[in-house]
Order: structure tokens, then C-alpha cells, then sequence
């Protein structure tokens, strides 16, 4: 994905606009994918349901799959927009990553993110959103960390 982004911003034209929106359009995707298609359609619900159940095994979408993602999101999306989704899809798996395989204690930065997530893991149908909470606020999904 950093290289993505790179080729994007030398090559392609991305703008600071544009990279802008396209984070903020990942936000928004990030949180209905996850409320709708992990939780609600039965095809990726299953498969969804396996990461709940083993936080800590290697469960998801891989590498390729994004990029086939990516590459069909490029025929549509201009550089700066897809940039943008690019850096917050980049933030999205890496903040995952951290909540299910780092040590995160009281007082680091991702603590929050770490208990709203384990909440969301315990069966609590809220705090769809990873790297924001903006759209579980929005819909009114977020529940505060215990």
C-alpha cells in the first residue's frame, strides 16, 4: 500500500484534496463493510464470524485480493482519491494488526482502540469502525469502552 501511494502521488497526479477525500471516503467504507458485509450477508458473515472466534489467527482478505480491489477502484477513481483510500485502508489493517498481535498496555496511544475493539470482539454489535469512531457516532453504534 505505501508503494501504491508513492506511485500515485509521483505519477498520477494525487492531490492533498483529493487524498483528503479519499480518507474520508475510507472511513465510511471501512465502517459499512464491516457493519453490513462481515455482520449482516452470510458469504463473508461466516468467514467473519471465524475472526471473532480466533482474534489472533491469520483470517481475512489478502494482499492479492486488495489489490484486484485497487486495481478495479483505479479504472473509476482518480489518483488522489484511490491515494487517499490506499493510506487509510494502510492504517485500517495496521491498526487491526496492532489490537489482535501487539502488547498494548494502559497509556499507549492504541489503548482505546484496543478495549472499543475487544467490546466489538465480546459479541457487542457496535464499534464497527476501527480507525475511527466518527461513523459508529454518526449511527449511533459506538459504545464507550468499559
Amino acid at each position: 500500500m505505501p508503494i501504491l501511494v508513492l506511485l500515485l502521488a509521483a505519477t498520477g497526479g494525487a492531490t492533498f484534496a483529493g487524498i483528503a477525500l479519499g480518507l474520508a471516503v475510507w472511513t465510511l467504507a471501512e465502517y459499512v463493510i464491516h457493519r453490513y458485509l462481515f455482520h449482516a450477508l452470510p458469504l463473508f458473515r461466516d468467514a467473519h464470524d471465524l475472526h471473532h472466534a480466533k482474534p489472533h489467527a491469520r483470517t481475512g482478505v489478502t494482499s492479492w485480493h486488495s489489490l484486484g480491489i485497487f486495481g478495479v477502484l483505479a479504472l473509476v477513481l482518480s489518483a488522489g482519491v484511490l491515494a487517499g483510500i490506499a493510506l487509510g485502508y494502510l492504517a485500517y489493517i495496521t491498526a487491526h494488526h496492532a489490537v489482535h498481535h501487539w502488547t498494548i498496555r494502559p497509556g499507549h496511544p492504541l489503548y482505546g482502540l484496543k478495549l472499543r475493539h475487544t467490546m466489538h470482539h465480546r459479541g457487542i454489535e457496535a464499534n464497527f469502525g476501527v480507525t475511527t469512531t466518527l461513523w459508529d457516532r454518526v449511527f449511533r453504534t459506538y459504545r464507550a469502552r468499559r
